[in-house]
């Protein structure tokens, strides 16, 4: 019959739980990301969850900005502001006006938002935005590839923002 040493013993131990263990990796990287990556932060009575390319760099009352892991230049900053009767069109218009940048509505029904494009030198993207009804405004800031980044977090902010809205209409 067949008779191992202690070492073989050994070396097949080992090479059994290297097997288990390829099997269970991907388990553990979930629930390892689930752990570490959840970084939920309660501002202005909204969740805010920054994801796996954002990371929060600023908090205070009155503001929250988040940048980008992938365009470092590309921020999205939130701040509260009173009515006072300007719309992100307006605000928009009058900086394209001294900054001869081009001046975009932005197309999302749920947003009163504006487009500020900065084509000379490198290109640079500003975008304001108000969800309709709240004190809440929202602008990004960095190259015109990297509001991509900050999508899933724009929906997730003015989601949350429209259901009270909903709520009390009900």
């Amino acid at each position: 019959m067949f008779h191992f040493s202690p070492r073989q013993y050994l070396l097949l131990g080992i090479g059994f739980i290297l097997i288990l263990l390829s099997f269970t990796l991907d388990l553990i990287a979930v629930q390892w990301d689930s752990v570490f990556h959840n970084r939920t932060v309660a501002w202005q009575q909204l969740a805010i969850s920054p994801g796996l390319n954002t990371y929060i760099s600023s908090l205070d009352d009155s503001m929250l900005v988040l940048r980008s892991s992938s365009h470092t230049d590309a921020r999205l900053t939130l701040f509260t502001r009173e009515d006072d009767g300007a719309t992100p069109g307006d605000l928009v218009k009058d900086l394209c006006d001294r900054d001869s940048c081009v001046y975009a509505p932005l197309d999302d029904a749920r947003l009163d938002g504006a487009i500020a494009d900065y084509t000379a030198g490198t290109p640079l993207r500003f975008v304001l935005m108000h969800p309709t009804g709240s004190g809440i405004w929202l602008e990004y800031k960095g190259p015109p590839d990297g509001l991509p980044t900050f999508k899933k977090l724009i929906d997730a902010i003015v989601n949350q923002l429209q259901q009270p809205a909903r709520d009390g209409a009900g």
